[in-house]
């Protein structure tokens, strides 16, 4: 028959035990989840390459004054796509 102390020691060692598999359960899941994630910095959004497109066709001539106020209107009037 085991004393107090010798109970109290078998149930700090049970905790114990029980702490570090969750952490290293919670260590494996948070490396498993930051490698495994999309990056956003690589995603590069639509809209503003497309301005810089038409910057670049009002700059070599392409369209007039009207043409790029028009079309850069609509381009910001629009939300952008989906990533």
């Amino acid at each position: 028959m085991m004393h107090g102390t010798g109970m109290f020691m078998m149930l700090w060692m049970g905790l114990a035990t029980l702490a570090l598999i969750a952490a290293a359960v919670a260590i494996v899941v948070w490396v498993v989840r930051s490698t495994t994630r999309p990056q956003s910095s690589s995603s590069v959004p639509a809209q503003p390459e497309a301005e810089e497109i038409l910057r670049r066709r009002f700059a070599a001539g392409e369209i007039g004054d009207e043409e790029y106020r028009r079309r850069l209107s609509s381009l910001r009037s629009q939300p952008p796509p989906p990533s």
